[in-house]
Parts: structure tokens; sequence; C-alpha cells
């Protein structure tokens, strides 16, 4: 009932009467749809209550509409800004009377659903767009953190600034328990202060911490491990391994990914008569209050979160570490302070995506179906750092996807907990990224030891899921399934229920990619997608989302390759961690199914597909199988030569 030129976008400053401020997980339109609706929907009741006592008429003869509630009879009409202002609204609504209220149906939705420019374009084409890295503040200082040289378990036993005292603009160097830092007048000086700081370090117990040495640990622990819990358990697969005429077996590994934002972690931290004013982009204002509130030991009313615009998250920003160090070192120099990291700082003290090892058993039967599915997943645990473990020790940010919706009798899928060294977080995506790499591949690989169409193969086992079934069907049909193709090109496939199985998007991918057999180049030629995610809000937003969601994926399947030596990243810019570049992106056609069903998230589900489907799609050309993550030219080589 708003006329959308008529709205604003604000950013608050956090309080409690908020709730949970937090936007990842692709849940904000599937968390707030109908609490927003019923919002609303009670706001327009009240404004129009209000509305007819000022003009002494009956609320059943006014409407609200373009912003004005308009009394029918009479054409007489107040502006929503006249009422607030001019009639006291006293009434309030509880839960139980949002609840009664009458929602829209579909056919009356007159902005969801509706083709509507994002508020944010202008200020973000014509640079008046404000992120935190924008932010400058009287009297503001600059820091440097020295961060130590392992990701985890290094400390610092000594520090030796004198040389960063003879650096022009140095004013004070912060150390305590959990950091060293150096404060400067600008942050090139900041820069040269902490790069002439003398630490010594314990190195901790990471020192020595490879990827060799981690998928090692890996390997032995998915060999080894028969007491971890399981996270499928349906069946009994030992006797439907036994029931079934072909078995096979395979494992798929996939590297550490890191987020990559364009803008790097930054901050600006005030801390001023008790009060800490943070200045910054983040995707979780909840967990950065009660964090720093924790480590500060102050009240959580004395933090408070100016929220600014993000240069890139993709899960990156929930993470409260640099506002921490921010005001740490804030409370010291009792000036304002600007914390940036640079890129390779960034790029080391990422929270990656883990570095998995799968280990997949499956038996077809004698109908040519799977009979027997069985998963050992190794990995280390995002939630962890946060009490997020359930009551058996698990993280379903670590498992998600492996749970999959495919009419298989018996299954168990083991989850396996091992500790790294290397901090792990929330990468677009997350666990079924690669989960579904593995069980998408997988059943691939099923359905050709069945002799079974792929395509024909997952939908003889999605009777109890019609909606994935559609979406793969459409993504078939939309791609030419089964047409020709010339040499060296072929055709893959994968359907998802991500992000989590009680909230699925259902999602399903064709992906054609063409493969140089002598350098094992892989080069996507087109995308075709199609997903399923109920109500669509913004029909806009829904493809934007999913375009950048598919790209993504091409960028983690087929670049992105985080490795680990003397326990950090070895990685340190753009150069040597390569994302997917605008001259490699493939055609990309995207179907939405209409739908009323209840509104799913739409961010991340697109990236989940395109690694299988990629993996399946390099099969298809080759004949060779890749099931390690990222498809590297040097891994698809290895699997043509091996093959041969």
């Amino acid at each position: 009932e708003a006329d959308w030129k008529d709205i604003r976008i604000d950013y608050p400053i956090n309080d409690p009467k908020y709730g949970l401020m937090l936007t990842g997980g692709s849940w904000s339109v599937n968390w707030t749809f109908d609490s927003l609706s019923r919002a609303g929907a009670g706001a327009r009741m009240l404004l129009i209550e209000a509305a007819a006592k000022q003009m002494g008429v009956t609320p059943a003869d006014c409407v609200a509409e373009d912003s004005r509630v308009r009394h029918l009879p009479t054409g007489r009409a107040m502006s929503y800004g006249e009422i607030v202002t001019k009639v006291p609204i006293t009434r309030t609504l509880s839960e139980d009377d949002l609840k009664k209220l009458e929602l829209k149906k579909p056919g009356q939705y007159k902005i969801v659903g509706k083709w509507i420019q994002r508020l944010d374009i202008p200020e973000k084409t014509n640079g008046r767009a404000k992120f935190g890295i924008d932010t400058f503040l009287p009297n503001m200082v600059y820091a440097k953190v020295a961060y130590p040289p392992t990701r985890e378990g290094s400390k610092h036993k000594s520090v030796d600034d004198s040389g960063a005292k003879r650096v022009k603009g140095y004013i004070r160097t912060v150390v305590n328990d959990d950091l060293v830092a150096v404060v400067a007048d600008s942050y090139e000086n900041a820069v040269k202060a902490r790069d002439a700081l003398k630490i010594t370090w314990d190195m901790g117990p990471y020192a020595n911490v490879s990827s060799e040495s981690i998928f090692q640990e890996y390997a032995r622990k998915a060999a080894e491990d028969t007491t971890s819990p399981a996270w499928v358990e349906q069946g009994d697969v030992r006797a439907g391994m036994a029931e079934a005429v072909k078995t096979h077996e395979a494992t798929f590994t996939t590297d550490y990914v890191a987020h990559m934002q364009m803008e790097p972690m930054n901050c600006v931290v005030r801390f001023e008569n008790g009060v800490y004013d943070v200045y910054t982009g983040s995707q979780f204002q909840t967990m950065a209050v009660g964090t720093l509130s924790k480590k500060l030991g102050v009240e959580e009313s004395k933090i408070r979160i100016h929220q600014h615009y993000l240069g890139g998250g993709f899960g990156r920003r929930l993470e409260p570490d640099v506002v921490l160090e921010g005001a740490l070192i804030a409370r010291e120099v009792k000036r304002p302070v600007k914390l940036i990291r640079s890129r390779e700082e960034d790029l080391r003290r990422d929270y990656y995506r883990s570095a998995t090892l799968q280990a997949l058993k499956g038996g077809v039967g004698a109908n040519g179906r799977v009979v027997a599915w069985q998963n050992t997943l190794v990995a280390a645990y995002p939630g962890e750092r946060y009490g997020g473990l359930d009551d058996k020790g698990r993280d379903q940010f670590a498992l998600n996807g492996s749970d999959h919706v495919y009419d298989i009798p018996h299954q168990f899928v083991r989850a396996i907990r091992s500790e790294t060294g290397m901090s792990v977080g929330y990468v677009r995506a997350v666990a079924p990224n690669y989960t579904f790499f593995a069980v998408e591949t997988f059943i691939d690989e099923l359905a050709h030891l069945a002799s079974v169409d792929p395509v024909a193969f997952r939908l003889s086992m999605l009777g109890a899921s019609p909606r994935l079934a559609n979406v793969l069907k459409l993504a078939a049909e939309k791609s030419g399934w089964g047409t020709p193709l010339p040499p060296n090109v072929g055709r893959g496939v994968a359907c998802v229920t991500a992000q989590e199985k009680k909230s699925p998007t259902w999602t399903a991918s064709a992906v054609e990619a063409r493969v140089d057999p002598q350098t094992g180049n892989v080069r996507v030629l087109k995308i075709t997608c199609a997903i399923d995610c109920g109500i669509v809000v913004n029909p806009d937003g829904v493809r934007s989302q999913v375009e950048g969601s598919l790209l993504f994926g091409v960028s983690n399947a087929l670049k992105e390759h985080g490795t680990v030596q003397n326990g950090h990243l070895v990685q340190s810019n753009f150069h040597d961690y390569q994302v997917l570049r605008m001259n490699e992106v493939p055609e990309v056609e995207i179907h939405v199914v209409p739908s009323t069903a209840y509104p799913t998230g739409v961010g991340e589900p697109g990236v989940t597909t395109i690694a299988p489907a990629l993996s399946n799609a390099i099969f298809a050309a080759t004949g060779a199988r890749v099931r390690n993550a990222p498809l590297l030219p040097e891994r698809v080589l290895k699997a043509i030569q091996q093959k041969a």
C-alpha cells in the first residue's frame, strides 16, 4: 500500500527490539516473509483506523493505497505521514493479534512479484554509497595489527617496538593477550611502524600443518573412525549392499576456499564516555555486539554498531574478529581508530570453507536404482566456535546436503569432525557446496554403473520430491539434454535441495563445458538453471542472485584453490588465488518456476549445483572422472591420462 518512490532505506543502530540482526544462510526472505507481511497488514489496519477517526468516517469505508488512506465515498485522503503526525496511535497488536490477521493472497499482491527497481542503485552508481572503509571521524588514527605466522595457535613471546618508534607519525604500540598492534597518524605510517616491530613468536602446535598432513589425517579418520555419530541413518546399509547387484566406491576431496570479498575487512571504532561506537559493514550485528560485550567486559547497551554497505560479504562479515581488534585498540588510545586489513592479511586471516574428504559407497539393485548409500564425511566444524553443535556433537553447517532426498531405502552418513589448525567459517553455500559435489557426482557415477541416463536415473528416485523432479526436468529440457555436442564438449547435470533440507530451494543446473584433452583446461560454455523458490518477491532480485550464485559456483569449481603450508594459507592475493574473470563468464539461462508456495532463499542454492554438474560434464566430454575440487587443469589432465 506504499508508493515505491516514497520508500527510503535506513540502517538503524543495533537495538534488542529489532531481534536478531543477521543476513546469511539465504534466510532473510524465508525467515521474515510471514512476519513482515503481518507487520504490514497490522500497520495498514492501524493507519486506516487512525485516518478514519481524524476524518470522522467509518474505517470500513476507507482503503490504504499509494501511501495514503482514502475515504471511498468522498475521495478525501490523508498521507501516512499526516496520519502519524496528527493522530496518536496508541493501540498495540500482540502476537496473537498479528496471527489472526488475514493476509493477501498472491493474486492481490501489488509489490510482491513485480519488477521493481532496487532503492540502492542510484547511490551505488553515482558514488554516494558509503561502505565501512569510507568512514572518517575527527581526530582519527590508524592501526595495523602484527598478525602471527600461523592461522591458529601462535602467540607473541616478546615485542621490541624501538624501530617502530622511529617511524614518522608513530603514536603508540598496543600489546595485550589478544594482539600486537601499532597506531600511527596515517595508514602508510602504521604499516611502516608495524613492519619495524621485532616480535618473537611461540609458533604453537600447528607450525608444521600442511594440506598434505590435513588430508592424510582426514583419510586416516575416514578409514578408522567407527564411533563418530551418524548424520543420516535409515534402513540397514550392510543388508542393502548385500542386496545390490553392483557396488561402487569413490572418494571426493575439496580444498580450502576463501571469501575473497572485494572490500577488505575494516572498521572504525570510537571509545568515548564508556561507549564503543563501531562503524563497519556487518552481516551479523547481534553477534558483533555479543562478542564485544563479552570480550570487553561491558554491557551490550554500551556498544553501538553503525551499519554501512558491504563491499562483498559471502559470509565473511558474519565474523566479529576485526571489530574486536579495533575496539581493543581504541580502548587503549582513547581516539577513533581505523583498522584496515590489506588483501594479503585478509586472505591469511580468513575463516575458510573447510577442506573436506567424503568417502562414498553405493549399491545398485536389480531394478536399476540405488538400494544402499554410505558416506563418511570428514570436515572441520565452523559452528564449534559459537556453541553451534547439536547434542550429538554435529554441526549442520558442515553436513547439510549430505542428507539428500533421493528415495534410497538403506542410507548411512557418518559425520567426523577434524581439527586442522585452520580457522573455518561460513563461505557462501557453506556445506552444500561440497556435499552436493560429492553426492551429485557420485549419483552420476552410479547412473553410468547402472547404464541408465543420468537424468532418468535421478527422476526414478525423486517420487517423494516432485518439485525437485520438476526443476530437473525443466533444466534438462531447456538445455537440450540428449542432443549431440561437438567433440570434447560435454553436458552434465545436478539437482539440489540447498540450503537446508527443512527449507529447500529446489534447484537444478545443466552445464556445458569444453575440455582441452592436451592441457586439461576447462571452459564453461553455458549454464541452464531451473529454480523453484516459492513465491518470488522481486523477479529481478531473484535472477540477479541466481546469476551471481551460478558464477560464484563456477569460480569455486574451476579456480579457487587454497593450500596450506607451515600452518597458514600459501596464497596471498588475486594473482595466486584466482577467481572467475569477466572474459570467462559463460552464457547463463535461468528459468524460475511460478509458485504460490512459501518463499525460500536464492542467494546460495545455485552455487551448489555447479561443481557436480561441471564434473559430470567433464566426464561426458572425456570419459574421465575428476573427484578433487577445484577442477584444476592439472587434475583434469591427470584424470584423462589415467583413463587412457
